[in-house]
């Protein structure tokens, strides 16, 4: 199918229905709204608040919709409007050559390879193991990461017997992050494939899950892209439960809404999807960007603008929701959080240049309009109080009485205060109604009631995240207020490893170093308030009491000792944690097991490098895949060596023991040194390692 006939056949009864919802929404609340400050005197700074008003109560009124029409399509069965209920149950034809890509940037190899181990296993229970060949393509700068890398895919290629079937393979340059690490593999391995499965770091997918996938795309050769609805599981802290628990519980009725009126014109979300190879070499090369980074440049959010080039090659792209056994994991506090949102908020906000781009699809750009306002909302509201309340202590300071002019409210005979209640009864309704109806759609469904411990626990854990959610409302809408405003300053992010470790949390010394601003905005909110009228003060009161009790409730959702006690009690449960998944349950004790294993040979912090020469089998893993390049660098390389032995690995800085791991004649002279030197004559460091292996 062409794009031209998509452009043409857009507006489907669907859309037209879910956008007509979305406008209703829009407009009653704008109307009551501006006629409101029309009553009261209108102005130029009231017309502004009037913009801002309607641009923020559009886009909950978007969210809500998605809500409303997935709660009437759960409920009523709608499955037909899923792509996977279109495939046939027994067929268990010879699937074609697929590879799947599992990108790595100094994550731990515990457990990206704990995860790939477990996919490689549920994977060949299906007996379909030969269409599939593994890559983890590695941009680990960290020596330390990617030996311990080589040394774990050696191990699980000799305890799977998969040399040739997992391959491994890192880049010395990490050329336009993880979008050129794929673009690389797709130049160098692409055409040997007919479809790429995308993972994250912390992916985990079933062999079923994989299988359909591949059984989907080629079912539906128009199909150019397949997103799964990844599960988000191991959340170990009370904050890592509240947000799996919010994936499993409301995300249903929004995905059911998106699918609704999106159909083949769909999004992808970067992992835990699969691709048509050839079309997406052909179509799917990013461009760059007018101007520098970070709002030009380079695209760092690749996934939206990819899936935006494959509908404009005339290729489908779906949301396969309804595919169970797709997972990832999500950061266990605020801060790791934040960290993240900061790297999305400058991808999202590059799409602006590509909002008006010729020749992308209408469903492209709304979902790059909705990224976009998935954080410019935040500084939208922010103005909008900031001006309301500038608003409003001028009226206060000024003494004058309010005269109601006549307005479309007084058909109704509203008084200024019922006028004020009906807008805010509506906007707090939409935004609690979709929470309200997941509760409702849960407690229908006996399986579901069942999967989240029980209807009692079920509206506990909802009333929690409800709570939750408004206390930290006003700390995000600033961390994004914050993110925007940097972003168009030109203050980029730099790349780093998202850490998913909850740890023993975080102190409130921790969290007030990182939240004092959001104390001190509070406090300022707080004092203005008071300063406008009791009643603003009030108002606002979740405001600033959140932002001043940022540190505190920080720190109390970082720790995985609440989160360990609510998962004992049987609040914020997921399905997956009162059903068994053997992906998941294999990759949890795999993941023990290497614990334990490495607690016993850990050497402290320079493990990688201490095993890279001591070890004999890691040291020929290193030297065979070392490559020279001719640094010139030889006899500094001798006396560093010499160095290290005596003096241990932390002698050298970070780049000198990198020359030696990556130059494999430095690195093998050095292996037979240490195993010529008396253990008298080395480091306390190397005579631990050298002892360990007399042990072994």
């Amino acid at each position: 199918m062409s794009a031209d006939v998509y452009r043409k056949s857009f507006f489907t009864w669907k859309r037209m229905l879910f956008f007509s919802i979305a406008l209703v929404l829009t407009s009653v609340p704008s109307i009551l709204f501006v006629d409101f400050l029309w009553r009261t005197g209108y102005t130029v700074p009231k017309i502004v608040l009037s913009v801002l008003f309607i641009l923020l109560i559009g886009n909950v009124a978007w969210g809500a919709t998605h809500a409303f029409v997935g709660f009437f399509v759960r409920i009523t069965g709608g499955r037909y409007l899923h792509i996977e209920e279109n495939l046939v149950d027994d067929d268990d034809s010879p699937l074609p050559s697929v590879a799947i890509v599992l990108p790595v940037y100094n994550e731990e190899p515990m457990r990206v390879f704990a995860g790939l181990k477990a996919m490689y296993l549920s994977l060949a229970k299906t007996g379909q193991l030969d269409s599939f060949d593994f890559f983890i393509l590695s941009d680990s700068t960290n020596s330390e990461r990617w030996v311990e890398e080589e040394e774990a895919w050696t191990v699980l290629c000799r305890d799977l017997n998969a040399f040739g079937r997992i391959n491994y393979r890192r880049r010395k340059v990490n050329t336009d992050r993880k979008a050129g690490n794929i673009l690389e593999f797709c130049q160098d391995w692409g055409k040997r494939y007919r479809y790429m499965i995308t993972l994250d770091a912390d992916s985990i997918m079933t062999g079923e899950s994989i299988a359909k996938l591949t059984r989907i795309m080629e079912n539906f050769p128009r199909i150019g892209i397949c997103q799964t609805a990844p599960r988000i599981v191991f959340g170990d802290s009370f904050w890592g439960r509240l947000q799996q628990f919010a994936n499993r519980f409301y995300g249903p009725i929004f995905m059911e809404g998106l699918n609704f009126w999106q159909q083949g014109d769909g999004n992808y979300w970067g992992h835990n999807a699969i691709i048509r190879l050839a079309p997406f070499m052909e179509h799917c090369a990013l461009p760059n960007l007018p101007g520098r980074e970070p709002f030009g440049g380079k695209i760092l959010s690749h996934d939206f603008v990819e899936a935006a080039l494959m509908r404009r090659a005339g290729y489908e792209v779906w949301l396969a929701g309804g595919i169970e056994g797709s997972y990832e994991e999500g950061p266990q506090d605020i801060i790791e959080h934040a960290k993240r949102d900061r790297r999305w908020c400058q991808g999202n906000l590059q799409h602006f240049w590509l909002l008006c781009s010729r020749g992308l699809l209408p469903g492209s750009r709304i979902h790059l309009a909705n990224g976009i306002m998935g954080y410019a909302s935040s500084l939208l509201w922010l103005s909008f109080l900031v001006l309301g309340g500038i608003i409003a202590y001028n009226r206060a300071r000024s003494q004058l009485t309010i005269i109601p002019s006549v307005g479309f409210a007084n058909v109704y005979d509203f008084s200024l205060q019922e006028h004020a209640i009906i807008i805010t009864f509506i906007t707090l309704s939409m935004l609690f109604a979709p929470k309200l109806l997941a509760v409702i759609e849960a407690l229908w469904s006996s399986s579901r009631r069942k999967s989240f411990g029980g209807s009692g626990k079920l509206i506990l854990s909802a009333l929690l995240e409800t709570l939750v959610s408004v206390f930290i409302a006003p700390l995000f809408m600033f961390y994004h207020s914050r993110f925007v405003v940097a972003t168009a300053l030109g203050k980029g992010v730099t790349w780093k490893t998202q850490n998913r470790d909850a740890g023993e949390g975080l102190t409130v010394w921790q969290t007030f170093l990182a939240h004092w601003g959001h104390v001190l905005l509070g406090l300022l909110f707080a004092i203005g308030s008071f300063h406008i009228s009791i009643t603003m003060f009030a108002w606002l009161g979740p405001v600033w009491l959140g932002l001043m009790l940022a540190p505190l409730t920080s720190s109390i959702l970082s720790r995985p000792t609440i989160g360990h006690r609510l998962r004992k009690a049987g609040i914020l449960l997921s399905p997956e944690e009162t059903r068994q998944d053997e992906a998941l349950e294999s990759t949890k004790l795999i993941c023990e097991t290497s614990t334990a294993s490495k607690s016993d040979r850990d050497t402290g912090p320079f493990h990688g490098f201490l095993k890279a020469v001591a070890d004999p089998y890691v040291n020929a893993i290193r030297v065979a895949l070392a490559s020279n390049d001719g640094d010139g660098k030889g006899k500094a390389k001798q006396i560093w060596a010499l160095r290290a032995l005596k003096m241990g690995p932390q002698a050298l800085n970070r780049s000198e023991r990198q020359a030696i791991l990556d130059d494999p004649e430095a690195l093998l002279n050095l292996h037979h040194r240490l195993w010529a030197m008396e253990p008298n004559e080395l480091h306390e460091d190397w005579r631990k390692v050298i002892a360990s292996f007399r042990i072994l």
